[in-house]
């Protein structure tokens, strides 16, 4: 039997955002969990480590995953962290 990535996130609590098909969301309480998908990256957003940890869990219990870690370009887009700061660009495309 094939299994889409969609029923997969469903099975894991996250709901396809009605904006755009490529992202997952799960909410619980005061806790938030987004996951972006383009093609076979995935970036996670969450609003407390212990939530992060959570959704790497998910991950992990269905799919074999690489390189969960501090993101520094995704997309052709480059990620950095400064002071508790997300700053992204895109000068090398410019």
């Amino acid at each position: 039997m094939e299994y889409r990535i969609d029923d997969k996130m469903q099975k894991q609590g996250y709901k396809c955002s009605c904006a755009d098909p490529c992202i997952y969301i799960c909410s619980e309480g005061d806790k938030i969990a987004i996951i972006t998908i383009w093609v076979d990256n995935l970036l996670l957003f969450a609003d407390l480590d212990k939530t992060m940890l959570k959704i790497k869990e998910d991950i992990q219990s269905e799919w074999e995953t690489m390189g969960m870690s501090e993101p520094t370009k995704i997309v052709s887009i480059e990620i950095t962290l400064l002071s508790g700061k997300i700053c992204i660009s895109q000068k090398k495309n410019i």
